[in-house]
């Protein structure tokens, strides 16, 4: 009845990630490149993956959309596009209404990515991709705001998100985001937080992507 194969999951699969996310002080306006305080950082998860980690991510909220500040010990070699998986690249993955019932993308799902270097003029951008009808028009690439400090021991990049960028975002009255990231090199594996590419298509699967609390 039963044959030797099995699946192989890593200890990210029996946990529901939840973390919070604090509100900015500040008009909200994207700053000047700079580091964003301790209490942003989001959790390692590498010991959960069972992988590497050589980056820390922190993120803030406002009313105005969402900062994200990325710093990568891993030094840049290359970006890639269309295909931003092959080279160095943040992919952000954000659900405004953090729906867990649902098995595919709804139109309050969304996948951008940013690079720390521009391709033939490609920097950012929204490549969400919906299988239904329950599907909202991709943001304009020109909104998404992202600045970086390129170094010989690794690169760091500064993100905005405006809210016209984030279908159906509304903190006054959703104060939580469903969220999970992937830092692709060029050279070694990603680095996820809450679903791992091996296992799952995790722009696909927003029931997996943890819980963003949005804390005043």
């Amino acid at each position: 009845m039963f044959d030797d194969s099995f699946i192989s999951l890593s200890p990210i699969n029996f946990f529901q990630i939840s973390v919070d996310c604090y509100q900015l002080s500040g008009a909200g306006a994207f700053p000047q490149l700079r580091a964003l305080p301790k209490k942003y950082l989001l959790p390692d998860t590498s010991e959960l993956c069972v992988e590497e980690v050589f980056a820390e991510i922190a993120m803030g909220w406002s009313r105005e959309g969402l900062e994200i500040c990325l710093s990568s010990a891993s030094t840049f070699h290359e970006a890639t596009y269309p295909d931003v998986t092959r080279g160095d690249s943040l992919e952000l993955f954000i659900d405004t209404r953090d729906v867990k019932t649902s098995g595919f993308n709804t139109r309050f799902c969304h996948h951008f990515f940013f690079l720390p270097e521009a391709v033939e003029g490609n920097r950012a951008g929204e490549i969400t991709h919906f299988r239904t009808e329950d599907a909202h028009e991709l943001c304009d690439p020109k909104l998404l705001i992202v600045d970086s400090s390129l170094k010989k021991n690794g690169y760091q990049m500064h993100i905005f998100i405006p809210s016209q960028c984030l279908y159906g975002y509304d903190p006054d009255q959703f104060t939580r985001l469903g969220f999970t990231y992937r830092i692709n090199r060029r050279y070694g594996a990603p680095q996820h937080f809450s679903v791992t590419s091996s296992e799952y298509q995790l722009s696909q699967q927003p029931s997996l992507w943890s819980s963003v609390r949005l804390i005043k």
